[in-house]
């Protein structure tokens, strides 16, 4: 019975064990019949390390994705995000970067199933348009631009009927008319610039010409050794012609250098061991009246400019060594002449610049009186004493004649060991100053209108080293032409400079600008000064409203990238201010 029993109950269990198989069997062909009726596809690919982020165009069809990005993205370097069928493997995968300088194979895989997309990545089309800024190279002249309209300011007398101009604009953008194109600017330019998308932006470009300058425009012509301007007639003619040329209207003509004179001075023969005229003279003259002082005043003033006799070693003796009777023509004859210093040696600043003693009274008239002998004797326009005069190196004064002098005013004290004492370094300045003044006075006296002129170093290192107090002759009233060394090479270091000369010359002065011409070095210890240097200080010099400006010397302006620009920022004539006769 119980056997019975028990065989429907297994033959019921194994029917339901192979129902079941029979059911599972039949689900899996069934999500498998289902998963292959997903498509596989990519949803999305975008490039979200991108601003803004740029979704890439999927063409379901051809199996394409196009993205366009921006021309500043490294498309070398690119990583993609990208959304596709659930389940499926994507390689190369997501969220690494690649480079898609060349098209690129994406697939999609799902069992035995797979998909590819290829990937075309390129750049957009840029929409700026925007001009930034305008180059006048021929000028040294750019302009930055704030908006449309655009006025650009230049030198009195600039041709402006073929004018070289680039235009610097956004990337990617063209600009009408084109850069580097010789233009008319005698009338408004309008200027176009297209972005490469095609949206286009309109500018207008106006040029107006600064008035005529009333300021001095000058170099510096240094003794023969140093340039042949000097050295004959014929180059006299020739460097005249050339200053005239580009609207120079002064000269400074060296007359005092290493203890020799540009002019026959009796005071120098007195003075001297020279045994003739001849030998006291800077070197053999040829040509024209002999006189190389007479001749550069007559060939000058037939162009219209004017001549200032430059002493350029002022009280210095020697340089690079020291001054002794045997090496030194002046003190052969007046050895007590030689300045000290606080340690019992020759008085020098910086070691090589040797000093006669300018506290002694004979050394002043001395210097005084070849002055004078210009001044009375030759048509000249103008005297200008340099860093070296009136100038003396802070420690000296410990010679015998000085220490008198001062123990006489002090009451038989003897002036202080420190050099920098204030009182000590007061009693000297006013030597200096009063020497100044008389000179002044003296060369006013012989010709009202002959100019007294200086080329100091700037203010205070003049004085702290030299013991220039320039501000001081200005408040005298003592000088009618400043042109302080403003020797500088960078723009920022020319800035300071002649910002602090302009502290200095605006307190003390009568804030004539016109009195001021800044020296510029266009020749240094390293070779010639980079013209868009200079070119740089001289719109400085105009920004402060001055007018002028001497160089540092005449020789080197005559390279032809000098001459490039003096023809841009010379390019007309500059009036003589009214302190010339």
């Amino acid at each position: 019975m119980l056997m019975k029993m028990m065989i429907p109950f297994q033959r019921i269990f194994g029917f339901f064990l192979l129902m079941g198989v029979l059911f599972s069997v039949g689900c899996e062909e069934q999500a498998q019949d289902q998963s292959s009726e997903i498509p596989l596809k990519i949803k999305s690919f975008r490039f979200e390390q991108l601003d803004p982020t740029v979704e890439g165009k999927i063409d379901s069809v051809n199996k394409e994705i196009h993205a366009s990005v921006p021309h500043t993205a490294d498309i070398t370097h690119l990583t993609p995000t990208v959304t596709y069928t659930e389940g499926a493997r994507l390689s190369p995968a997501s969220g690494y970067a690649y480079d898609f300088s060349s098209p690129l194979d994406f697939t999609l895989t799902q069992e035995d199933r797979s998909v590819t997309y290829t990937v075309f990545v390129d750049t957009a089309e840029s929409d700026q348009n925007e001009l930034k800024k305008l180059l006048f190279p021929d000028l040294y002249l750019e302009q930055k631009v704030q908006n449309q309209d655009i006025t650009l300011t230049v030198p009195y007398g600039t041709d402006l009927t073929q004018v070289k101009t680039r235009f610097v604009v956004s990337d990617y953008a063209s600009v009408d008319p084109a850069s580097n194109s010789q233009l008319d600017l005698t009338q408004p330019l309008e200027i176009t610039v297209t972005s490469e998308s095609g949206k286009k932006q309109q500018y207008t470009l106006s040029v107006e010409h600064r008035p005529q300058q009333k300021g001095v425009r000058a170099f510096w012509v240094p003794a023969p050794w140093h340039s042949p301007f000097l050295k004959s007639y014929e180059n006299i003619k020739e460097g005249v012609a050339f200053a005239d040329q580009h609207n120079f209207n002064t000269l400074y003509i060296v007359a005092w250098s290493m203890n020799k004179i540009l002019y026959p001075s009796q005071t120098l023969m007195e003075h001297s061991s020279y045994s003739s005229v001849q030998e006291s003279l800077f070197g053999d003259y040829t040509g024209g009246s002999g006189d190389p002082l007479k001749d550069v005043i007559s060939v000058a003033h037939d162009h219209g400019l004017k001549v200032v006799l430059w002493y350029e070693y002022g009280f210095m003796a020697n340089w690079g060594n020291a001054p002794t009777p045997e090496n030194n023509v002046i003190l052969a004859e007046h050895p007590g002449w030689v300045g000290i210093n606080n340690q019992g040696h020759p008085a020098n600043y910086n070691g090589t610049d040797y000093y006669y003693n300018a506290y002694h009274p004979e050394v002043r008239d001395f210097m005084t009186s070849m002055v004078m002998e210009a001044v009375r004797n030759y048509n000249i326009d103008g005297i200008q004493g340099d860093d070296r005069m009136p100038a003396m190196p802070r420690n000296a004064g410990y010679d015998t004649t000085t220490v008198r002098l001062y123990k006489e005013d002090h009451n038989g004290q003897a002036p202080p060991d420190d050099p920098n004492n204030s009182e000590w370094v007061e009693w000297r300045a006013n030597i200096l100053n009063q020497f100044w003044k008389q000179l002044h006075d003296s060369v006013k006296t012989a010709d009202p209108g002959c100019v007294v002129a200086c080329s100091p170093n700037p203010y205070p290192w003049a004085f702290d080293n030299l013991m220039q107090d320039w501000p001081e002759w200005l408040d005298q009233g003592t000088v009618d032409l400043l042109s302080v060394q403003c020797y500088r090479t960078s723009l920022p270091s020319y800035n300071a400079t002649i910002n602090e000369v302009l502290s200095y010359f605006n307190s003390h002065g009568s804030g004539d600008k016109s009195r001021l011409a800044p020296g510029l070095l266009a020749y240094g210890s390293d070779g010639l000064t980079d013209p868009g240097l200079l070119a740089d200080q001289i719109e400085a010099n105009r920004a402060r409203n001055i007018p002028g400006e001497a160089f540092f010397y005449g020789h080197p302006l005559r390279r032809d990238t000098m001459q490039h620009l003096l023809k841009a920022k010379y390019p007309g004539e500059a009036k003589l201010p009214a302190f010339f006769k």
